[in-house]
């Protein structure tokens, strides 16, 4: 499969601007190098743990989790700006960077196309705003950390909402399983949840790079119903990425490598399923 150079009211479903609020939980494409990496220091600790290596179950599609509220205060046919609630029902002002960001942001189509990871800055009333770069419906995940009584929590913070325009668009059919996918020049090799990263011709991967302060991040969603996951991988030889047991609960999933290279992020796709 051949890769591309890639650079609320909470509880009412209504219509936004020229986008409709839609609450999350109703609900193939290889692309390659592209955003340049961030320019983030990579020797910061994690403040949380994402089950590195070890089998997780998939986060479901929700505004609310561990009394934090996804609150959606504007949506427009170019871009939406949320805020999030803590218990109390503050606003969260403060966030504990993670992996070189305050806050992740990865969108999807419900189809599984389309995929983004994006980080946008948070502004001091604790809102940011995602960019809508095109029409149709979008399923949009948020991960962060909120300090809480002078403290990041212990576990990242996971958020989403689904958002659609009415726009028509196709839906993407799944891709098959393809366990081997060569990416501008690399060869992407999957077996189970271990990819090895190789040149075209098997030789060893150069200028392979962390990224986000982790040397692989993978990204999966279940086909159906969107459950969310996000791996790092065990330390392992370079070019070798080892999240271990992977997805515990069965099911078709579309997952998402990042890894950096040459100073860009490459984004490799997989259709993967667990029995």
């Amino acid at each position: 499969m051949a890769g591309q150079r890639v650079s609320s009211d909470h509880t009412v479903s209504k219509r936004l601007g020229s986008f409709a609020l839609v609450l999350a939980g109703t609900f193939g494409t290889a692309y390659a190098l592209g955003e340049r990496l961030p320019g983030h220091d990579h020797s910061g600790g994690s403040t949380h743990d994402h089950g590195q290596g070890s089998a997780r179950s998939p986060i479901a599609p929700a505004f609310e989790m561990a009394g934090y509220q996804l609150v959606t205060e504007q949506v427009d046919a170019s871009s939406a700006t949320f805020h999030l609630l803590d218990p109390h029902g503050d606003a969260v002002k403060d966030f504990a960077q993670a992996h070189g960001a305050l806050l992740h942001v990865v969108l999807v189509r419900p189809d599984l196309s389309g995929f983004q990871h994006v980080h946008p800055a948070i502004s001091a009333d604790g809102s940011w705003t995602v960019t809508i770069n095109e029409p149709g419906q979008w399923h949009v995940v948020f991960e962060s950390t909120p300090i809480a009584d002078g403290a990041p929590l212990t576990r990242p913070i996971v958020v989403s909402v689904d958002l659609d325009d009415d726009t028509v668009i196709d839906a993407v059919p799944l891709p098959p399983v393809d366990d081997v996918v060569e990416v501008d020049g690399l060869l992407v090799a999957r077996t189970g949840f271990v990819f090895t990263v190789t040149n075209a011709d098997g030789t060893t991967a150069d200028n392979l790079e962390p990224y986000l302060e982790q040397v692989a991040h993978l990204i999966a969603f279940r086909e159906g119903d969107l459950a969310f996951t996000h791996f790092h991988p065990f330390d392992g030889p370079g070019g070798t990425f080892d999240f271990g047991q992977g997805g515990s609960e069965s099911g078709r999933y579309r997952v998402f490598l990042q890894f950096g290279h040459a100073g860009s992020v490459v984004t490799v796709p997989f259709t993967v399923v667990i029995p």
